[in-house]
């Protein structure tokens, strides 16, 4: 795995310098990182923020690249994780809603943190205002928003979201591909 210095094309001391001055001005970061990896090390696996476990085999044992594999992993599943985990809620969600109303619009690929769905015309409006409301409701409990985007259009390539992630809210998107009516 390439260095921080090798990433950015820099000296090693001044890659070092970075993190550090990084760390230093978000010390939360650091005590996050620092915190899951020592749960990770006393129970050999992490939980996502739904308490599903993600076992780590080789967080106390094995060569160093693999150990430093597994804290890695330990740092970025609670957060990777817990995104799959609101992506799976959402699905459900979203398509308990569209069997109760007995809707022509159909879920066709989820892709990271989108669903695309296949919408007849007479439904987009419907769709651009209740597949997000039931997106953005599926954890109540978290302490942020969530926020469900929409984008419409003849395909996925010309109606996908490109906005950026807007800081302190998770970002859920959908793509409603337009059918013809």
């Amino acid at each position: 795995m390439p260095s921080a210095a090798q990433n950015l094309g820099i000296e090693r001391a001044a890659a070092t310098t970075y993190i550090e001055r990084y760390f230093q001005r978000f010390a939360g970061v650091k005590r996050y990182m620092d915190e899951t990896k020592a749960s990770a090390k006393a129970k050999g696996y992490v939980e996502t923020m739904f308490g599903r476990r993600v076992y780590l085999p080789d967080i106390n044992g094995g060569n160093g690249p693999r150990r430093s594999g597994a804290e890695r992993r330990a740092i970025n599943a609670p957060m990777q994780g817990s995104a799959a985990d609101l992506i799976k809620l959402a699905m459900i969600e979203v398509q308990a809603l569209l069997d109760r109303e007995q809707r022509g619009t159909k879920m066709i690929m989820q892709v990271h943190d989108e669903l695309v769905f296949e919408v007849p015309e007479a439904e987009v409006a419907w769709a651009r205002e209740a597949v997000p409301r039931v997106m953005a409701s599926v954890a109540p409990q978290m302490k942020v928003p969530l926020l469900a985007e929409v984008g419409v259009g003849p395909n996925w390539d010309r109606g996908a979201l490109n906005a950026a992630p807007v800081s302190s809210v998770t970002r859920l998107s959908q793509f409603l591909h337009r059918l013809p009516g």
